[in-house]
């Protein structure tokens, strides 16, 4: 009887062994082309993983090699296909960027980071009208939004997703404006759509080359008042960088506002000063020099009194071998001499109806 059951047993595991044998080998068969294509993503995954490594490395030519071997093995993999674009961008083969971003972007066509970046190169190389079609998109977009505390807010880089949109959109529609040429009707058009595309982006962005630039399209429309308004609110975010300083010289000289357009001078050349860009620093002085001779002619005594109070303060301090100096650790400490920078001249009148 044991010996019946020894071979009963026996019995039992070589026919469930060679079940197993024989369904492996079926599955293998039958399954052939799903396990090759897990294999080749788990293969596909190394490369990448490589290609990441290398590309923090700025290792950028192994880091093509091992992203176009891993994409091959894993011809999903939307994030490689973005890395690879953005290396081909420094490499400046836009061909092969807008064809990665192109890729990427039909795997996840919710990729808004990739369709922006896609949509930039489309402009650099003369695609405007698609590359606005592409920003619209980000701006359509409605996606669920979800959010983990202290780990995901999608909500949050949507938005910000938009406000980068619209603020390229603005520049698309900047290069129409100028692409229009003669045709005034149309330059005007592009520039009004550009104007409201920059609106939007101060809104969501409310940073220094949102509002700068829309007080650059306003001061090509003629609106002052809008130019001045968004000049003095980009000093009020970044007060030490020097455009929005001389733009605002500029159209407060073309109001002939000219002592307030010297003192806008003066802070643009000062700034460039600490930078030693010397061809822009001696072309705004030139500027200076006329709007000096245009305060003399007209003999403003409260700006040459002015002139004389500021001598008597000594800002000493603030120069060395007679240009400005700025320590940038020291920068938040010294409120006093940056609010002079953030404080733009004629705010009453710009910024009057709006904020006073």
């Amino acid at each position: 009887m044991y010996k019946i059951r020894e071979i009963f047993e026996s019995t039992i595991v070589r026919v469930m062994s060679l079940v197993f044998i024989i369904s492996f080998v079926l599955s293998g068969f039958f399954f052939y082309d799903f396990y090759k294509v897990q294999i080749n993503k788990i293969k596909g995954y190394y490369w990448i993983y490589q290609g990441d490594i290398a590309y923090k490395k700025r290792d950028l030519q192994k880091a093509v090699n091992c992203y176009e071997y891993g994409i091959k093995l894993h011809p999903k993999h939307y994030k490689a296909m973005y890395n690879l674009a953005n290396i081909y961008v420094a490499y400046e083969d836009y061909y092969l960027a807008l064809k990665n971003y192109e890729k990427a972007l039909l795997v996840r066509p919710d990729y808004e980071v990739a369709r922006i970046d896609y949509a930039i190169i489309l402009s650099e190389t003369y695609r405007t009208d698609e590359a606005i079609e592409q920003y619209k998109k980000v701006i359509n977009n409605k996606p669920k939004f979800y959010k983990i505390p202290f780990i995901v807010d999608n909500k949050k880089s949507y938005n910000h997703n938009r406000g980068v949109a619209y603020y390229n959109m603005g520049i698309a529609y900047r290069t129409k404006s100028l692409l229009a040429g003669l045709n005034k009707k149309a330059s005007r058009e592009y520039l009004n759509k550009a104007s409201e595309s920059y609106e939007e982006a101060v809104d969501i962005l409310k940073t220094y080359n949102s509002n700068y630039n829309l007080g650059l399209i306003n001061q090509l429309l003629k609106n002052t008042q809008q130019a001045g308004y968004y000049y003095c609110k980009a000093m009020e975010i970044e007060p030490m960088e020097y455009e929005a300083h001389f733009n605002l010289a500029v159209l407060l000289k073309d109001m002939e506002k000219y002592p307030q357009a010297a003192e806008e001078f003066k802070k643009a050349g000062l700034l460039l000063d600490a930078i030693s860009d010397n061809v822009k620093t001696r072309y705004l002085y030139d500027v200076l020099s006329d709007v000096n001779q245009k305060i003399a002619i007209t003999n403003d005594e409260n700006y040459f009194k002015k002139l004389r109070e500021e001598e008597e303060k000594n800002l000493s301090s603030k120069y060395k071998a007679g240009k400005l100096v700025i320590d940038t650790e020291k920068k938040e400490k010294d409120d006093e001499f940056i609010k002079s920078f953030k404080n733009c001249e004629g705010k009453e009148f710009f910024m009057g109806e709006n904020e006073q």
